[in-house]
């Protein structure tokens, strides 16, 4: 997950979620202005830990380097307190606290730290976010890779694919992103353009209802009302955790992704917590194809087309 200071012209993900495999081909012109090549996607259970079965169909869209996209369960983002240990001796001590969090073996885990801003934690223990994945699907993937004559030249996780899309989209320091699927939806606040919150609720689009074509706002009744109360109130919790305890100030903007309704909702959560919620599509920060159906499940991947680092 390090960085280089340009990013690549050409960039091959693969996204390896719960449900399903993607392929973005990802490019951008010379004037900068990113854009997607190739986008495709495959239903399957667990591909992750289809390596092999998979390989064939990667390597038919791809060639040379390409670069994986992780989605939960396949890791975990771990919030941890930093210790209070020389430098040379950090590694090890937050590499201790993280087999505490994991369900596997340590040796077993590829290990990446994000340190947080110390600004987000005055007089306090810092903070950061350690990220864990199991080595061995990773490995078995680069070497189904390496078999039929490409390599993978760096692996990412989509919650930092959607921070890309935030700090690219929103302005201010403290700002927001709301990710928005059929069942859950994912809330990230960031400051100063790195993540200091990240949390997940199980509530999505379906459970909230959507107006119906040619309606003009979005009606909530019986079940969805209370749906749309307990998002609200997860919401209301993260803001406060964020202006209280973080003493950060208030999230005044809030970038909504991937709700595929009446964009009412925006007004109404809007309201409900008084901040600003602005409906954000995917051609609102890339060139998406115009011809055919674009694969929603890939939405979260797009973000991976500001990543510094990556081929």
């Amino acid at each position: 997950m390090k960085r280089r200071k340009r990013p690549a012209r050409q960039q091959t993900w693969v996204y390896l979620t719960e449900t399903g495999i993607g392929l973005l081909v990802l490019e951008r012109s010379r004037q900068g202005i990113p854009q997607v090549r190739t986008s495709l996607w495959r239903s399957e259970d667990t591909p992750l830990l289809k390596a092999e079965q998979l390989a064939d169909w990667v390597a038919k869209h791809s060639r040379g380097q390409l670069n994986l996209l992780l989605s939960d369960p396949a890791y975990q983002m771990l919030l941890v307190d930093v210790p209070d240990v020389p430098a040379a001796e950090m590694d090890a001590a937050l590499r201790f606290k993280t087999a505490e969090l994991i369900s596997y073996d340590l040796d077993d885990a590829s290990i990446d730290v994000i340190m947080l801003p110390t600004e987000a934690y005055r007089g306090r223990l810092r903070m950061a976010f350690v990220i864990a994945a199991e080595k061995k699907p990773l490995a078995d993937w680069a070497m189904a890779m390496a078999r039929r004559g490409l390599r993978i030249e760096c692996i990412d996780i989509d919650q930092l694919a959607l921070r890309n899309t935030a700090i690219r989209t929103l302005e201010r320091n403290q700002s927001g992103l709301l990710f928005m699927e059929a069942d859950r939806c994912r809330l990230i606040l960031l400051f100063n353009q790195e993540i200091v919150l990240s949390r997940q609720f199980e509530i999505g689009y379906s459970d909230l209802g959507l107006a119906a074509d040619g309606e003009q706002g979005l009606e909530l009744e019986g079940n969805t009302d209370i749906q749309l109360d307990s998002l609200s109130l997860e919401i209301r919790r993260s803001f406060d955790y964020y202006e209280a305890q973080l003493v950060l100030g208030a999230i005044t903007d809030v970038a909504l992704l991937g709700w595929p309704g009446d964009p009412a909702i925006g007004e109404i959560l809007g309201t409900k917590l008084d901040t600003r919620f602005s409906l954000l599509y995917p051609e609102d920060f890339i060139m998406t194809p115009t011809d055919g159906d674009w694969p929603i499940e890939l939405t979260p991947a797009l973000g991976a087309a500001f990543r510094e680092s990556a081929a």
